[in-house]
């Protein structure tokens, strides 16, 4: 059978509950399930009406993308899948900022929650932009074919 040798091959040491912790520990990480759990915390108030269910689905989407993406960009050596994976993040970050405003404005939280979590937002921002100087830069890969983070050779 196809699948009998698996126990022969060689991993090259890679053991993914090593992999989960150092992840967790990540203090970027950390701060994305604390966005996470306080937007759960917050949408769970909203009212049921058709623009607070659509507010509560976009901030839900945004803020369970973010420590996905991390998780993601973690698990590669890849600069330029990393940086894809940071421009995703930032892009899900800024639209949950966004959504407090939004909310704010259409009175579907007290406005004293919303700013805890812009807070919590800003906290993040500084904490990936120090994550991302953590990525090194490989320039002597080709690049993505879009010339957007490595240059490409045309």
């Amino acid at each position: 059978m196809m699948w009998e040798d698996d126990d022969d091959n060689d991993d090259g040491g890679y053991d993914p509950e090593e992999e989960r912790k150092k992840l967790e520990a990540l203090p970027i990480y950390k701060k994305a399930l604390e966005i996470l759990d306080l937007t759960e915390q917050i949408v769970d108030t909203f009212n049921d009406e058709d623009t607070a269910k659509i507010h509560r689905q976009i901030m839900l989407e945004d803020a369970m993308i973010i420590p996905a993406k991390i998780a993601g960009a973690e698990a590669m050596d890849d600069y330029i899948l990393k940086m894809e994976n940071a421009t995703i993040i930032k892009i899900h970050a800024r639209s949950l900022l966004t959504q407090t405003s939004s909310a704010k404005y259409l009175d579907l939280q007290d406005e004293r929650y919303l700013q805890l979590l812009r807070d919590e937002i800003e906290a993040f921002r500084l904490l990936f932009k120090k994550w991302i100087q953590s990525f090194e830069i490989d320039t002597t890969k080709e690049g993505d074919g879009w010339g957007l983070f490595v240059p490409d050779e045309e």
